[in-house]
């Protein structure tokens, strides 16, 4: 198996080492106050990639989709420079209300219980292996007007984890940003009530508790902590991009 990557780290604050020369000007300062000394030590981190799934839902339009953006834009490069490979997917339906899969229905004759009634649209923004610099200008086609519909998370969610699978690195980090549970009007309007949502909580379910992925999700003014064990709520749109780091900062840590 082959070696885990070597990286240098700093513990600040020692009674012996190098010199820390940014905290000289506390000495000047307090001249009472004890010299500070660092000193350096190798860290093995497992090699990581990270998928951001972002939910391209109608709801949300506006502001929640900009900042979601945004912060992965910012996720995006910061991890490249750590050399951690990032991959950003979004999910939303073809159509509002139903699209061919509707269509396909009607003319079979509207079997009972026929299950997902609408064309699933699943976007890749961003390959993990394709550089920040060349996919940074498809984030800003989470704006585009017409995009946002519908969210089927489970399917979504069941895609964006697959791709993981299939990738090489030791250690695998899903994140789902998401403002609300399941919704598809067409799929919901024939299939009892709790369809969708159902199928959501097998999926996390299955990945929770027999996949290597590591999953952690955060919601929009949407409590997720109903579906997932890792999970966080804010509700305000703005802590999005502080909240991603944070999750992402306490998965590290448990390295």
């Amino acid at each position: 198996m082959c070696a885990l990557p070597i990286y240098r780290s700093w513990d600040f604050d020692q009674e012996e080492g190098l010199l820390d020369a940014a905290r000289l000007a506390r000495i000047v300062v307090s001249p009472g106050s004890s010299l500070s000394y660092k000193v350096e030590r190798d860290i093995k981190f497992r090699d990581t990639v990270v998928t951001l799934l972002i939910d391209n839902s109608g709801s949300m339009r506006g502001r929640p989709i900009s900042i979601a953006a945004i912060s992965a834009d910012i996720m995006a490069r910061t991890l490249e420079r750590c050399g951690v490979k990032t991959e950003i997917l979004g999910f939303t339906t073809r159509a509002w209300k139903g699209g061919q899969s509707r269509e396909d229905w009607l003319a079979a004759g509207r079997p009972a219980m026929p299950g997902r009634l609408n064309d699933l649209r699943h976007i890749v923004y961003k390959k993990a292996d394709e550089p920040w610099r060349r996919a940074r200008r498809n984030l800003g086609l989470m704006m585009r007007e017409g995009l946002l519909k519908e969210n089927i998370d489970g399917e979504a969610l069941l895609w964006a984890h697959n791709r993981l699978i299939a990738r090489p690195e030791d250690r695998r980090i899903l994140m789902v940003i998401s403002d609300g549970a399941p919704v598809d009007d067409s799929t919901l309007s024939v299939n009892h009530g709790g369809y969708l949502e159902q199928h959501l909580r097998r999926v996390i379910e299955m990945i929770e508790s027999r996949s290597p992925v590591q999953l952690v999700a955060i919601g929009i003014g949407h409590a997720v902590t109903r579906y997932y064990r890792r999970a966080v709520t804010i509700m305000d749109a703005e802590q999005l991009g502080g909240t991603m780091i944070e999750q992402l900062a306490g998965l590290f840590d448990e390295e």
